[in-house]
C-alpha cells in the first residue's frame, strides 16, 4: 500500500505519509485502519503528506471518502491538514478539502509542511494544553 501512518499520542498527532499512486482503496484501508488503531483516541490532529503521491481518485471516489473521514471526525479527530505539491495532487486535495468541509471537517491544503503543522498547532493550542473555553451567549 502506499499510505502509512503513526500517532504520536505526545504530540497528539496522526502522521500519514502517501507515496506512489495513491487509490480509493488505499484511503479506504487507511480510514479502517485508523478506527481499529487502539491509539486512536479523541484530541488527535491529523497531518496527511502527499507531497510524494499522485492521486488515481474520481470526485466521486473523494466524496465517499470524506463521508468516512466524518467517522473519525465523529471518534474525536480534530483538524486536518493536507500536503501537496504537484499540481494534480494539490487539485485533489483542494476538491477533497471543499467536500469535507461540507460535513463540517476542519480541514485546508498547503504545498509546504511547516505551514501544515503551524495550521494544526494554531486550531488548538499547544500540545496537552486544554481547548480554549468560549461562553454561550443568548
Amino acid at each position: 500500500m502506499a499510505i502509512t501512518y503513526t500517532i504520536s499520542s505526545e504530540d497528539r498527532l496522526i502522521k500519514v505519509f502517501a507515496t506512489g499512486i495513491t487509490r480509493a482503496d488505499d484511503l479506504h484501508g487507511l480510514i479502517k485502519s485508523l478506527l481499529a488503531d487502539p491509539g486512536f483516541v479523541p484530541g488527535l490532529r491529523g497531518l496527511y503528506d502527499a507531497r510524494f503521491a499522485e492521486p488515481d481518485i474520481t470526485v466521486m471516489e473523494l466524496a465517499e471518502v470524506a463521508g468516512e473521514v466524518k467517522q473519525l471526525l465523529n471518534r474525536g479527530l480534530g483538524r486536518l491538514a493536507l500536503v501537496a505539491q504537484s499540481q494534480t495532487t494539490y487539485r485533489v486535495a483542494k476538491t477533497f478539502s471543499i467536500l469535507a468541509r461540507a460535513l463540517g471537517i476542519d480541514v485546508d491544503v498547503f504545498k509546504e509542511l511547516d505551514a501544515a503543522q503551524a495550521f494544526l498547532e494554531e486550531g488548538d493550542g499547544a500540545p496537552g494544553s486544554p481547548p480554549e473555553e468560549r461562553p454561550i451567549t443568548h
